[in-house]
């Protein structure tokens, strides 16, 4: 599913004037309309590009939920069981073709401008562009529990697979000994081949949510900015604009908390990848000696290779 960014149309109906250029013309009226200047010239991009696509797409029905109702044993079970890696951004967002600025960057980049439309009071209508502001505030903050859902169970998961595979190579020499059985050799090997799918799979999802996470914190922090520089320049504001304002400072903080706390969350999960990749590297070490012990080499036997932080952050689509 695309984001659905909110259209310059409705940015503009709720506006009395967004650019020089539009001083004595309304949208309307011109053939040939030129974006608004962002206030973050940083996010001017992002926010040219979120309006081209509603400009340029037809309505699409899916886009109007705007909420992902998948939960996250829904989207590691997809996760584990697609026959191609798909790169998603929270199990909801995938990268159309020449979209070069992040969901999360064009979302802030809107938050940006609403709070541009009130403190210049450009708004026609203060409700509406609320209502605009707090539709973006929570699809970031839906972006951030679903991912906090995704490192949570994935750490699960994984984590119970050290416990239940530590198990055998604590007492290595029994181990050693049911190895010489041809058939427990094969159900090791098989066994190691779809933990090391779950490991591919799950590294290459985290290091893409971890992208996701930068660029989430990146562009967090620019409004944070902006936020603080716009607070010296809004003297006459309403209570309600104080309301919004402090509201909205309340968000750039509780986001980069929460932008950080991922960040932690990802760096343990790979930890956690390399910990399970070490262990069925030395169990296929062992079924390997145990084979060419009894002259017997099982299909699916390979070169269990260790898994380190350098390859398991090798995992990455180059998206964003």
């Amino acid at each position: 599913m695309n984001i659905t960014i909110t259209p310059e149309s409705e940015w503009l109906s709720s506006s009395r004037m967004s650019g020089s250029d539009m001083d004595n013309e309304s949208l309307s009226d011109m053939d040939d309309p030129k974006p608004p200047v962002h206030p973050v010239p940083q996010m001017q991009g992002a926010f040219e590009e979120s309006m081209m696509e509603t400009l340029n797409e037809s309505e699409d029905p899916e886009s109007q939920d705007r909420m992902s109702t998948t939960d996250s044993v829904s989207r590691r079970k997809q996760l584990l069981e697609q026959d191609e890696y798909q790169r998603t951004v929270a199990g909801r967002w995938k990268q159309r073709p020449g979209e070069q600025f992040h969901p999360l960057w064009k979302l802030v980049a809107q938050i940006s401008f609403g709070m541009h439309l009130l403190q210049q009071g450009l708004a026609k209508s203060d409700e509406e562009v609320i209502k605009i502001l707090q539709t973006h505030v929570d699809e970031i903050d839906g972006f951030l529990e679903r991912t906090t859902e995704d490192f949570d169970l994935a750490q699960g998961d994984i984590d119970e697979r050290i416990r239940y595979l530590k198990l055998p190579l604590e007492h290595g020499s029994v181990f050693d000994t049911m190895l010489n059985d041809r058939n427990f050799r094969i159900a090791i090997v098989e066994g190691n081949e779809k933990i090391e799918h779950i490991i591919d799979r799950t590294a290459a999802a985290m290091n893409d949510s971890l992208k996701d996470v930068q660029k989430g914190l990146d562009a967090t922090r620019e409004l944070a900015k902006y936020l603080t520089r716009v607070d010296k320049q809004w003297d006459e504001r309403t209570e309600e604009h104080d309301s919004v304002y402090l509201a909205m400072i309340g968000n750039t903080e509780g986001w980069t908390r929460a932008f950080l706390t991922l960040q932690s969350k990802g760096n343990a999960l790979r930890r956690a990848l390399v910990q399970l990749g070490g262990i069925v590297a030395e169990m296929q070490r062992r079924a390997g000696a145990a084979s060419r012990k009894n002259l017997v080499c099982p299909t699916g036997v390979k070169d269990g290779g260790q898994l380190t932080d350098a390859n398991v952050g090798s995992y990455s689509i180059d998206a964003w």
